[in-house]
């Protein structure tokens, strides 16, 4: 028999449920069998506050993950392993665009009871990192119709709220079902998700699920630490759904022109030089934005367009941001002196 795994990804909740059981009396008995055991309400923000409240927080995981698990797979693309997730009955996968490739890549689609079928990617979304697969191996799905997940609303997220992940994290691995997590929501926006649930390679596009067993997002990417990690919020696959079944690769074919600075660093590799102040200039182009603008050899650049600078890779990041045209306010260090300078960029030459 295959235990089911768990892991409470949030400290602060494993503390309280030591303490809880620290304060309780030592013949606090079990649940009595058949027992109701209290609702958790599933919008709530709060830690549980009692053993009751425990045991709800428990059943209520327990279902979300009873209900979701069938439909949480594998996915084996190339030499890259990861996870996601069934949201139709005819088998379309919802995944991270990093997991799913380029669309029309082959692959192959591991249900937790071992059972592998064939997919190929559509389309993806770079920029918030979503991704489809179809499932292509229809006659497998049992009675014509593929284990699907309800899709809920990631605009409906509060922070705090109770959240459940689902994942293959090291990749699919036989007589083991998806490991599921709980956690709490850190951070809702429009472009992404942040959760303290515990991510690990493999687990990328997974499942995140509210209390409901609704999925309101899939997993990207851990962030600083294994306890804030960013999940792409399933209003983003919504956006773009049309576009994701029909393999468009979101958003590519109308990348903005490069913009063109005309200045090089000291720091060339990115690397913060020390006693700088900020990113050092050690050329400027003629007739370049940067020399139009006033930006001479050995300004050290503190500040661009209202943000703090220390190395080359910063400004380079910034850049990226902006559009041909653009004015941006540029502060530089230059000798005892500070300058406030406004370069108009340009696009950038062959």
């Amino acid at each position: 028999m295959t235990r089911r795994r768990f892991s409470l990804a949030l400290p602060l909740a494993a503390a309280l449920v030591a303490g809880l059981a620290g304060s309780a009396p030592a013949d606090d008995p079990p649940a009595a069998k058949g027992a109701k055991v209290p609702a958790w309400e599933t919008a709530r923000t709060t830690a549980p506050g009692s053993i009751a409240d425990l045991r709800a927080l428990e059943a209520a995981t327990k279902r979300v993950v009873d209900k979701t698990t069938a439909a949480t797979v594998g996915l084996f693309i190339g030499m890259g392993a990861g996870s996601g997730v069934i949201v139709t009955d005819d088998g379309l996968i919802l995944t991270a665009a990093h997991v799913s490739g380029s669309p029309g890549t082959k692959c192959k689609v591991i249900l937790p009871d071992g059972t592998e079928v064939a997919g190929k990617s559509l389309g993806t979304n770079t920029r918030i990192d979503s991704g489809m697969i179809q499932i292509t191996d229809k006659a497998k799905a049992p009675d014509g119709k593929w284990p699907a997940v309800a899709v809920g609303k990631s605009g409906d997220l509060k922070k705090g709220q109770w959240v459940v992940t689902l994942g293959h994290h090291g990749g699919w691995r036989p007589g083991r079902p998806p490991v599921a997590r709980l956690g709490q929501v850190l951070d809702s926006q429009k472009d992404l998700v942040r959760t303290n649930c515990t991510l690990v390679g493999g687990d990328s596009g997974g499942p995140l699920f509210d209390l409901d067993g609704k999925l309101v997002g899939i997993h990207s990417r851990i962030g600083f630490t294994l306890a804030q990690n960013i999940h792409v919020p399933v209003d983003g696959f919504k956006t773009d759904w049309d576009q994701l079944l029909a393999g468009v690769e979101v958003g590519k074919a109308k990348a903005a022109p490069a913009v063109y600075f005309g200045a090089s660093f000291e720091d060339a590799e990115g690397n913060e030089v020390k006693g700088a102040k900020g990113a050092k200039v050690t050329l400027v182009v003629e007739e370049s934005p940067a020399a139009e603008g006033g930006i001479r050899v050995n300004d050290e650049i503190t500040s661009f367009g209202g943000t703090a600078v220390k190395t080359a890779d910063d400004v380079r990041k910034l850049l990226a941001r902006r559009r041909v045209g653009d004015e941006v306010e540029v502060v530089v260090a230059r000798g005892a002196r500070t300058e406030t300078l406004t370069v108009t960029l340009a696009r950038r030459r062959p």
